[in-house]
C-alpha cells in the first residue's frame, strides 16, 4: 500500500492541560493490484479528518468496529506513520515538525502496547533482552544497572526474577502481556499507547492486566489511550471514550455519558450488540444493523453511517453533519 500526502496549513494550540491535541489528522493509503500489471484501485480513507484531545493522566477510549481506523490512528499519535494531513501536539510540540534527536528524545515519552503478545516479543531473545533492549537503544542504562532496572520492571508487573532468562514460548499470554508492559514502561513514559492489550486474552486473563495497567497509571501518572472493540473493556478503564466509523469520530464524551445515554445512532447500536450477563435483562430488543459495511476506498457521502441508519433522512446523504456540542458531550448527526 502507497501513502498519499498533501500540504495543510500549520494550527497552533495553547492549551497546556493537554498532552495530546490533534487537528485534521488524515491517513489515506493507495491500493494496487497485483501481478505484471499493476493498477490503482483507489485510495483508503484509513483516517479522515479527525479532531482529539487527551489531558494529562486520564484514559480515553477509542471504539468502533474492526478496519474503522483505530489502530491507524493510534500510529499516527506515535508517529510510526506519517500523516496525509493534519497536526499533531505533543506537550505544544507539534510532533510533525521535528526530526533527528528531537524525534528521538520525545519517542521516549510514548510507548505502545500491542494486541498480540505472541507475536510482539522476539522469539529468540530471553525476557531480560526484551525489557532491557528500549535502555540500550535509547543509552539509558547498561550491564549492571540495565539488570537492575529490568529487576525493578519485572517485578513492577508480577513477573519473577529467575523469569529473566526465560524466552517467550516459556510463557503464558498473560505473561507475556506484561512482558510487553514491563517493556513500554522501561523508559519512564508519559503516554501509552494500548492498542487492543486484552482482546487476545482470556477473559479471567484480562481483568488481571486490565487492574495492573490502572495501578501503573495511579503509580507512574501514565495516560493512556485505549484502542479496543470490546465496549466492556472501555467502560471499565476509560474516563472519556471516542466512537470511530470508517476513518471518523462520530460521538466522543465522558464515559457515563456515552454508555447512559448514546446519542448517535451507530453508538446506540454498538451498545445493543454488548452481552449481558444479567439473566433479566437479557431478553430485552436488540437492534440488527442491516446492509453492507462501506468500504473505505469508496465512502459514502454525506454522513457515512447513512447507508445503514434507519432514522437517516435525506440530508444525511448529503451533508456531512458537523461536531455539536452537548455539554461536552459531541455528537456528528443531522438528527441532533
Amino acid at each position: 500500500m502507497l501513502e498519499i500526502s498533501e500540504i495543510t496549513e500549520e494550527v497552533i494550540f495553547l492549551d497546556a492541560q493537554f498532552l495530546i491535541e490533534a487537528k485534521g489528522l488524515k491517513k489515506y493509503f493507495s491500493t494496487e493490484g497485483t501481478g505484471l500489471i499493476k493498477k490503482n484501485k483507489g485510495i483508503v480513507h484509513a483516517v479522515d479528518g479527525i479532531d482529539l484531545i487527551v489531558r494529562k493522566g486520564e484514559t480515553v477510549g477509542l471504539v468502533g468496529e474492526s478496519g474503522c481506523g483505530k489502530s491507524t490512528l493510534g500510529r499516527l499519535i506515535l508517529r510510526l506513520i506519517e500523516p496525509t494531513a493534519g497536526e499533531l501536539f505533543f506537550e505544544g510540540q507539534n510532533l510533525y515538525k521535528i526530526s533527528g534527536e528531537n524525534l528521538r528524545q520525545m519517542r521516549k515519552k510514548m510507548q505502545i502496547i500491542f494486541q498480540d503478545p505472541y507475536a510482539s516479543l522476539n522469539p529468540r531473545m530471553p525476557v531480560a533482552d526484551i525489557i532491557g533492549e528500549p535502555l540500550i537503544t535509547h543509552g539509558m542504562a547498561y550491564g549492571k544497572e540495565k539488570e537492575h532496572r529490568v529487576m525493578e520492571l519485572m517485578k513492577i508487573v508480577g513477573l519473577r526474577p529467575y523469569h529473566m532468562k526465560r524466552y517467550p514460548h516459556q510463557f503464558s499470554g498473560g505473561q507475556r502481556q506484561r512482558i510487553g508492559i514491563a517493556r513500554a514502561l522501561a523508559l519512564n513514559p508519559e503516554l501509552v499507547v494500548c492498542d487492543e492489550p486484552v482482546s487476545a486474552l482470556d477473559v479471567s486473563i484480562q481483568s488481571q492486566v486490565l487492574n495492573l495497567l490502572k495501578d501503573l497509571q495511579q503509580k507512574f501518572n501514565l495516560t493512556y489511550i485505549f484502542i479496543s472493540h470490546d465496549l466492556r473493556v472501555v467502560k471499565y478503564i476509560s474516563d472519556r471514550v471516542y466512537v470511530m466509523f470508517l476513518g471518523k469520530i462520530v460521538e466522543s464524551g465522558k464515559t457515563r455519558d456515552i454508555y447512559n445515554n448514546p446519542l448517535h445512532p451507530y453508538t446506540r447500536f454498538l451498545m445493543s450488540a454488548v452481552p449481558e450477563a444479567n439473566p433479566h435483562i437479557r431478553d430485552r430488543e436488540r437492534v440488527i444493523l442491516e446492509g453492507d459495511v462501506p468500504s473505505p476506498i469508496n465512502p459514502p457521502s454525506g454522513c457515512r453511517f447513512h447507508t445503514r441508519c434507519p432514522m437517516a433522512k435525506a440530508v444525511c446523504g448529503e451533508l456531512e453533519p458537523p461536531q455539536v456540542d452537548m455539554n461536552g458531550h459531541f455528537v456528528a448527526c443531522h438528527r441532533i
